[in-house]
């Protein structure tokens, strides 16, 4: 098999851990996990699988002198998770999922305001359409969410897209597994601190509430993580970012199939402007613009 084939086939996984994240998250609460407790869980279970991956392939580890950056890229993960995971528990998963999803033009302004990096007509476009398409989407119906969900993803929108500002110069030149192993660590010990310290990270023991974790943390956030950075070595991060844009339709298809969510003609067309703006961004020649997850 050709290595590009590889390449797209390990990226694809990655989208398919990601794109499911929401829905197991849902299910989740709705088993009456809370969010806090979800996401202390999430990211112990996935920064642990991660070093066991670091350390049974003897990959390097980042230096003493870098750790702090990646804590604090940590820090403002735990950020984006912790206002994500709350609007999605107001939100239809499709409706979160596409406002969430219009993270790479919010860095493009970002990059402008912070760094000055320049505003071509592309991505003053990708700017237009993704706007236009989070108002279709959010404008046309919540379908049974509310204004403070959309807001709550909306700041998680601005959280991740500070995350990948700084994470450019921050990551540069560390090995990429264990460097995001420690970032997130980082945010899986914010998290679980604030979590026993408002009421503690207890879940249900039971076995639906347990799989549900455990598939949250193994295949919605280590494998994916590990494929993604993978798909990165073998095509290179533009190729990657841009394949990975089927996460979305991912987790349209599984929110219609398994949580019976239903978008408008309207919103439709709200998310076709947001991914066509994406993939704009991510087709531009030597664009910066990356996948957010870590």
């Amino acid at each position: 098999m050709r290595r590009i084939t590889r390449g797209l086939l390990i990226v694809f996984l990655a989208s398919l851990g990601y794109g499911a994240l929401p829905i197991f998250a849902k299910l989740a609460l709705a088993e009456g996990v809370e969010v806090l407790p979800l996401l202390a869980w999430r990211f112990l279970l996935g920064s642990g699988l991660l070093w066991i991956f670091v350390v049974a392939t003897g990959r390097p580890r980042p230096p003493r002198g870098r750790r702090t950056g990646l804590v604090l890229l940590g820090l403002l993960y735990a950020f984006n998770s912790v206002c994500y995971m709350l609007g999605l528990d107001r939100l239809p998963a499709s409706v979160a999922t596409l406002v969430l999803f219009s993270y790479p033009a919010m860095t493009v302004l970002l990059s402008r305001l912070w760094v000055g990096e320049r505003l071509t007509p592309r991505r003053i476009a990708a700017l237009a359409l993704t706007t236009i398409g989070c108002a279709l989407t959010v404008g046309a119906g919540l379908g049974g969410g509310d204004p403070l969900g959309v807001g709550l993803v909306l700041l998680a929108v601005v959280f991740l897209a500070a995350w990948i500002v700084r994470s450019h110069g921050v990551f540069a030149g560390l090995p990429p597994i264990s460097a995001t192993a420690t970032a997130l660590t980082s945010t899986a010990l914010a998290i679980s601190v604030t979590g026993l310290a408002t009421g503690g990270i207890g879940v249900p023991l039971t076995p639906a509430p347990l799989l549900l974790l455990g598939a949250i943390g193994l295949f919605s956030t280590a494998v994916p993580i590990t494929a993604f950075l993978i798909g990165i070595q073998w095509i290179g991060p533009g190729r990657a970012a841009t394949a990975a844009t089927m996460e979305p339709a991912v987790t349209l298809a599984l929110a219609a199939a398994v949580l019976g969510d239903r978008l408008s003609a309207a919103q439709w067309l709200g998310a076709a402007l947001i991914l066509a703006g994406v993939i704009s961004l991510r087709l531009e020649p030597r664009s910066d613009i990356a996948d957010g997850h870590p």
